[in-house]
């Protein structure tokens, strides 16, 4: 992993601070949390600046392999997003919440090709990413929550260094795509 993710990470964190002063009608500070995604893995710090909005920082790390036997071929592909979810959350301090609003960040990937038809050929690229998203989460205790998120995102990314060899890869793109996650938060 390279330091860039970490930076990217640490000025998210930096930006969200001053966010966290209680504003004058709140009767109560912000509620900070940790969170995790399933099947991409995430790490997620959500905010909850007021009973009705969240900030969501968070990293998220894929990775893929793909063999292909006609050819002998394999691929593998992986990416680190570093982002930040801002949200609307309906029904708050209800055992049902529903929440939406957009994800928003930078990326980092590559794409690796070996096999017989095409040698070896590696490709890495960066990027940004934006999206809308909309989620439910069931607070079966107190302090847990557990729910999953539907994501419609644009990504634009391109290659910043690679091999002669050109790569059809999924990371470089500009590209509409979906996705979905299991998501659980915990609130300390």
């Amino acid at each position: 992993m390279t330091t860039r993710p970490l930076a990217a990470l640490s000025l998210l964190a930096a930006l969200a601070a001053p966010l966290l002063a209680p504003l004058p009608a709140q009767d109560r500070g912000p509620v900070v949390g940790v969170g995790i995604t399933m099947p991409d893995f995430g790490l997620l710090l959500p905010i909850n600046v007021s009973p009705h909005f969240r900030l969501e920082p968070y990293v998220m790390f894929y990775s893929a392999r793909a063999d292909y036997p006609a050819s002998s071929d394999t691929a593998w592909a992986s990416h680190t997003r570093v982002g930040l979810g801002v949200f609307s959350v309906t029904h708050p301090g209800e055992t049902v919440q529903v929440y939406f609003g957009s994800r928003v960040g930078l990326l980092w990937g590559s794409t690796r090709v070996d096999g017989a038809s095409t040698g070896q050929a590696s490709s890495t690229g960066n990027g940004w990413f934006a999206g809308g998203a909309i989620g439910g989460e069931y607070s079966p205790a107190r302090r847990i929550g557990v729910g999953g998120e539907a994501l419609i995102e644009y990504e634009h990314t391109s290659p910043s260094a690679g091999t002669a060899v050109t790569i059809p890869g999924t990371t470089f793109a500009r590209a509409w795509f979906s996705s979905g996650s299991v998501v659980v938060r915990f609130y300390p």
